[in-house]
């Protein structure tokens, strides 16, 4: 089996599903050949296994520029296109073997956030009602659609009578620091150590879930790794002032969190349960899971679907009740804390990992 995946993505960017599967794991039962963009050159190139375009492609001359590389659409078994329906739509005419991969309702976002800033909804909403049935059009061509989660296809495209699937975030393994790990599930940190590692926005609403650990008055430590910079952030920076518990930190590089994810206890990934992120499959969760760093979540799906009270902690997204349950974390026995540790490890190693993520897709892909 040969498959073309491309990306949505800049080839300076990492992206952990990317690397994984479709430049990892996946290579035990099939050819892969990746489709990453450059905004810094209009000329194309090829190395290895790695095809790099002019991001001005998205929209226009992708098949010509394919083919001046050599590769032909019919060279390959299977198209996986994540997130572009641009390249989609250019692809369709010559080939129908399209695998749609979607990680995140991109065309819903402008509407979610017409409807909470209550700013040009009606022309929002045409808009999304517009790209809605275009994009619908397109998805009904292609050969099979795979979301982020099972949630994804039931959420916005009920109706589609493809085949589908889906492709959660996971985690490389390879990539941690197995030792780091060992030493963590086997301790607790005095005070308790907290951790969040993303991105802070209106959206997520982190500030009131940094609101809420401020009233918390037991002894605690929780350090926030973020690279945003906007109102939210503004303000959770003036809670630190105040607050010396919370404390803010650089972002770090990829290849660095692996060293810093197991150092903590409890891992933030609390996000609103709305139609923006009831389909998502949160990538930071999962590397606090497999680093022994036990996630404080709320009711998302995905997160119902993976973890259980034997591996996770639970919360309403309510400013009092996400107080009180990490006063209640704090008073837990330090055994018990770390017989969830370890729950957790095996959890995140049987349904995590990549390489068994990275099976499943190619069985979908057999049945097409």
């Amino acid at each position: 089996m040969r498959i073309l995946c491309i990306t949505d993505k800049q080839i300076n960017e990492h992206e952990t599903a990317l690397k994984g599967i479709f430049e990892h794991h996946i290579l035990e039962y099939c050819e892969c050949y990746m489709v990453y963009f450059t905004k810094d050159s209009k000329v194309a190139i090829s190395v290895d296994n790695k095809l790099i375009f002019p991001y001005s492609t998205k929209h226009r001359n992708f098949v010509k520029t394919l083919l001046r590389l050599n590769y032909n659409l019919n060279d390959f078994d299977f198209i996986i296109v994540r997130n572009f329906y641009s390249i989609a739509k250019q692809i369709l005419p010559f080939s129908q073997k399209i695998v749609f991969w979607e990680t995140f309702p991109h065309d819903y976002r402008r509407i979610y956030e017409a409807k909470r800033d209550k700013k040009a909804i009606l022309r929002k909403s045409i808009e999304y009602k517009i790209k809605y049935y275009l994009h619908t059009k397109i998805l009904e061509k292609c050969l099979a659609y795979m979301g982020s989660t099972p949630h994804f296809k039931d959420m916005f495209y009920s109706h589609l009578t493809i085949p589908t699937s889906y492709i959660p975030n996971g985690i490389d393994f390879s990539l941690c620091n197995l030792e780091l790990i060992k030493k963590n599930i086997s301790q607790i940190n005095t005070p308790l150590k907290l951790l969040y590692i993303g991105s802070i926005d209106k959206n997520r609403q982190m500030l009131e879930i940094i609101d809420a650990i401020n009233e918390v008055n037991s002894d605690f430590v929780l350090d926030i790794f973020s690279s945003s910079e906007n109102s939210e952030m503004d303000k959770i920076k003036e809670i630190t002032k105040q607050n010396n518990k919370i404390r803010l930190r650089n972002s770090v590089p990829f290849n660095e969190i692996f060293n810093i994810i197991p150092n903590y206890d409890i891992g933030l990934g609390i996000i609103p349960n709305t139609p923006l992120y009831s389909v998502a499959s949160p990538i930071k969760v999962m590397e606090y899971a497999s680093n022994g760093v036990i996630p404080l979540i709320n009711d998302l799906p995905e997160y119902i679907r993976l973890f259980d009270e034997n591996s996770a902690f639970f919360t309403k997204f309510d400013k009092t009740h996400i107080t009180s349950t990490i006063e209640s974390i704090i008073k837990t026995d330090k055994n018990k804390l770390i017989e969830k540790k370890q729950n957790l490890l095996k959890l995140a190693q049987a349904k995590l990992d990549y390489k068994n993520i990275a099976k499943d897709i190619y069985n979908f892909l057999l049945t097409l």
